[in-house]
């Protein structure tokens, strides 16, 4: 009696006679990768709401022995004006400007902020912008919230080095 055993996919084929392997051709271990895609009709299931973890701590640095950072005016204005056209639907006007925005950013590093905005924003396409858009727009939430200009006629840059040896010093008023 000869039995033939085949294997689907590229594993092994072997012809088995009276219980023994008579002939056996091995191909490589490889299957085709598995994909899984949602379609727009897929049923995700119902939503689940987030836990909140009330021991979790967050770690903010504190970059107050930092000079402030430096932006030119016109960084500022053009900023301004991206802001108003890309970030103000979801954002309102004040949103980012204000008590909320000094408490959690102030004395920390530039580049925090703008590695949030750059990596998370716009919602629609995160990093969907051009570096010097991200910039203009950090210059301009800087000025937004009293950030003085120090004396140097300097613009931020997108150099992650600079941005990280320089701080969000806002003057509260």
């Amino acid at each position: 009696m000869l039995v033939r055993l085949r294997k689907i996919g590229a594993l092994a084929t072997c012809v088995l006679g009276g219980g023994y392997a008579i002939a056996c051709a091995s191909a490589p271990n490889v299957r085709s990768p598995l994909g899984a895609f949602l379609t727009p009709t897929a049923a995700t299931g119902a939503p689940v709401a987030l836990r909140a973890d009330p021991g979790a701590r967050v770690i903010l640095s504190n970059a107050s022995g930092l000079p402030a950072a430096s932006y030119l005016p016109s960084q500022a204005a053009r900023g301004q004006d991206l802001y108003a056209r890309r970030c103000n639907a979801c954002h309102g006007a004040g949103q980012l400007v204000g008590e909320t925005f000094v408490q959690s950013w102030n004395d920390r590093r530039v580049y925090d902020l703008y590695s949030l905005v750059r990596s998370t924003m716009p919602l629609s396409s995160p990093g969907g912008l051009k570096d010097p858009e991200y910039l203009d727009i950090v210059a301009y939430l800087l000025k937004a919230n009293n950030q003085a200009m120090t004396g140097a006629a300097d613009s931020l840059k997108a150099d992650s080095v600079s941005m990280r040896a320089e701080r969000i010093a806002i003057s509260v008023k």
